[in-house]
Formats: C-alpha cells, structure tokens, sequence
C-alpha cells in the first residue's frame, strides 16, 4: 500500500482553505503512523522500486508513506514525527514553487504559514541527509490535467532537472501526477522524462506486476477515524471504491443500492 498524505498542522480547527479535508492535525498524524510502525513495515519509496527491478520479495504487510505539495509544515511538523520513529518517506515538489525565495532563514517552529507556503531547497537537502526522506516531482506549477496533457514534457522536464540539480540524488526521481486522472499519453511522457515511476490517486494496493507508471495511492484524509485508516493501509477502502467503479461500467443497477449503502464512508 502507498498512503497519499498532504499537509500536516498544528492549527486549531479546519482550514477554511482546505475543502478537501486533506491536512491532518498533528496529534492525529502521530497517532496513525505509531499504529502503522506496530502492524506494517514502512519501506521507502526507492526499496519497493529496488525490490521490482530485482524481484526481491518485500517484507509482508509493506507500506510506503507519501506526502503531496511540498508545504513548509512537513518541516515544521511531520518530519520531526518521521524522525522520532526512524520511518521513512517521499515528499512531491511543485519545483516552481521551491523556485521561490529562500525561506531557511524561518522559525523552525510551526506557524499558521507553513500551511500555506512551501520547502525552499536550502531546507529540502537536510531532510534529505540527515533523514530517511526521499523528494520527488509534483510537476513544476500544478496544471490541471487538460493544461497538463498540453505541457506535460515542459513540466515533467524541468521539474526533473530542477531536483536533480538542486538535490543532487543519483537514483532518478519520483513522479506524483498533479490530478487524480492521467492518460497514457500522460504516462509515456513521464517514462520518456526520465522518472522512476509514477503515482496517481487512484485506490488500491500495488503488487510486483502494476505498472510502474500507474501506481496506486491510498489519499489520508482529515477526518478518518482510526477504523478508516487502518481499513485504507488494509486496502479495504480501495477495493469497495474498484468494485463501486466496475459495477458502474456495467450498468447494473445494483449501482445505486452500493451508493447508498456506502456514502456514510470516504472515498479514497
């Protein structure tokens, strides 16, 4: 399983800038990632791309932690978790917004901005020396798909030399698609950039045979009770969201029945 995560807060109540319910609260994040060090191994990234290229078998019940955006409360707030439990993880940048002004010379304490503006690179190389953290490309600005079929190569290109150049990381980068759908068009230009491989939102787990340019994702959300999330890390959730699609395609009426019976749960 690959959990698709986003910000991390210490804010007090939701975000009103957050309508996807996507950044967690802290106390919250801590809580999940103690239960997924007790009943999973945590591998990064790079040791699932590594065990497919050799076919080495991975440890049972793995999974990889992800966190979309590149905002500054991973700094702030989630890599210090990360650090106090020695688990790993990849972060996506939207490398023009790292492109930004330096910011290093902040607070390393949380505030309400770190929500809202991201990592300069000058705080991306620490994480990625002195911690399991791996970066990866979020694509340069964040286009909508229909933008981003139409500049995918400029996107993907540079966003890829800018991590390279900045991060200097020998083993070739990740890609996070920048929208939950992509296309194979999409897909080929992502292998043809250079990329390791590719994640999307779509839910589900990922066996050895999945390609590597359609990787499935598990999206962690505000408001999952600890029953959700342990149902997301066991792919539960995907697997009602994979049926839910394929009984739509067929038309069958059992559609609505499956809609109702499940609109009290999340979709992944």
């Amino acid at each position: 399983m690959i959990l698709g995560c986003h910000g991390v807060t210490q804010r007090i109540g939701p975000d009103p800038e957050d309508r996807s319910a996507i950044a967690v609260d802290r106390s919250l994040f801590l809580c999940r990632l103690k239960y997924l060090k007790r009943h999973h191994n945590v591998i990064a990234l790079r040791d699932y791309l590594v065990a497919r290229r050799s076919g080495k078998p991975l440890p049972r019940h793995s999974v990889i932690l992800t966190f979309d955006d590149g905002l500054r409360n991973f700094l702030t707030v989630a890599a210090p978790i990360l650090k106090e439990l020695d688990l790993p993880a990849t972060m996506f940048l939207v490398t023009d917004l790292v492109d930004m002004p330096d910011r290093s010379v902040q607070s390393s304490d949380w505030t309400p901005l770190d929500d809202r503006i991201c990592l300069s690179w000058a705080e991306a190389n620490p994480l990625q020396s002195t911690q399991r953290i791996e970066f990866g490309s979020h694509t340069c600005s964040y286009p909508e798909l229909a933008q981003l079929s139409a500049s995918a190569e400029r996107e993907f290109r540079h966003s890829f030399h800018a991590i390279r150049e900045n991060l200097q990381d020998p083993f070739p980068p990740s890609l996070a698609y920048p929208c939950r759908d992509k296309t194979e068009l999409v897909a080929e230009k992502a292998r043809l950039a250079g990329y390791s491989c590719a994640l999307t939102t779509e839910p589900g787990s990922n066996s050895m045979k999945i390609g590597l340019f359609e990787l499935r994702r598990a999206v962690v959300r505000r408001h999952d009770t600890p029953e959700i999330s342990a149902a997301r890390v066991s792919g539960l959730i995907g697997w009602r969201g994979i049926l839910r699609d394929v009984l739509r395609s067929l038309g069958l009426p059992l559609v609505r029945a499956w809609n109702a019976a499940s609109s009290g749960y999340p979709s992944s």
